[in-house]
């Protein structure tokens, strides 16, 4: 048995620390979400990488970029509470992680090509455009000048995130596409809870629920590209290409 690569392993390891995350951050007990907060994109990351290894190409290249600037970022917003500059670094972490994750899937819509489910794929894109319009109209009147612009382009780059998870519709293996997506969306829950929470609103549940969606989203985001990268379809294409 690889155990760098078995699911069942790395999935049990990556809820532990998930839920050794969640406590820390609703007890306030820091030196527990030191351990587990970065361990979590850790183990992600290895298991993406090991068993995608073998057909890894910019797709796969991507994602890893995208649990990398993850884990840089979930190490920033650990220390937030000592410096709020740390808050900024955290934001341009995810936004880079988020651009990561759109041009991956940018290359799977563009390696297939076609119109078939651009309606769907449309609509689901359209909701996710229109929730940024809202949501960026409700943050603006109460963010600082000098959060502004990194803010609002945080929500731009996941909403552009979701919206071409929307569009890979048909272009991948069906569980991969609703995994993805799925993931997108908790993504787009956790980011707006913690955005509530720290612009809007406090939310006494806030850092709980963030935590959650937030491990969720990576989970489904990785797992559901590992099906796209290790779909029999994806992996002939690409042998096709490459001759």
């Amino acid at each position: 048995m690889d155990f760098k690569k078995d699911t069942l392993i790395n999935g049990i390891a990556y809820s532990a620390v998930a839920i050794g995350c969640i406590v820390a951050t609703s007890t306030s007990i820091h030196w527990l979400e030191y351990v587990c907060k970065p361990s979590m994109m850790l183990i992600l990351s290895s298991w993406f990488f090991f068993n995608s290894r073998r057909y890894g190409d910019r797709f796969t290249l991507m994602i890893q970029g995208g649990l990398f600037f993850s884990l840089i970022g979930d190490i920033a917003l650990m220390f937030q509470h000592m410096d709020e500059f740390n808050f900024m670094i955290g934001l341009a972490a995810f936004l880079l992680a988020h651009l990561c994750y759109s041009i991956a899937f940018l290359r799977n819509i563009s390696e297939v090509g076609g119109t078939d489910g651009l309606v769907l794929g449309s609509s689901i894109a359209l909701v996710f455009a229109l929730f940024a319009v809202y949501f960026s109209w409700e943050l603006a009147p109460r963010l600082d000048e000098g959060l502004m612009i990194p803010v609002i382009a945080y929500v731009v780059a996941i909403s552009c995130m979701g919206i071409l998870a929307a569009f890979r519709y048909t272009r991948t293996f069906p569980r991969s596409f609703w995994m993805v997506l799925v993931g997108a969306v908790l993504f787009i829950v956790s980011d707006s809870l913690l955005a509530t929470n720290r612009f809007l609103r406090p939310l006494s549940w806030g850092p709980t629920a963030v935590t959650i969606t937030y491990a969720l989203a990576q989970f489904m985001i990785a797992a559901g590209c590992l099906l796209h990268v290790l779909d029999p379809d994806t992996i002939r294409r690409r042998q096709a290409l490459e001759a």
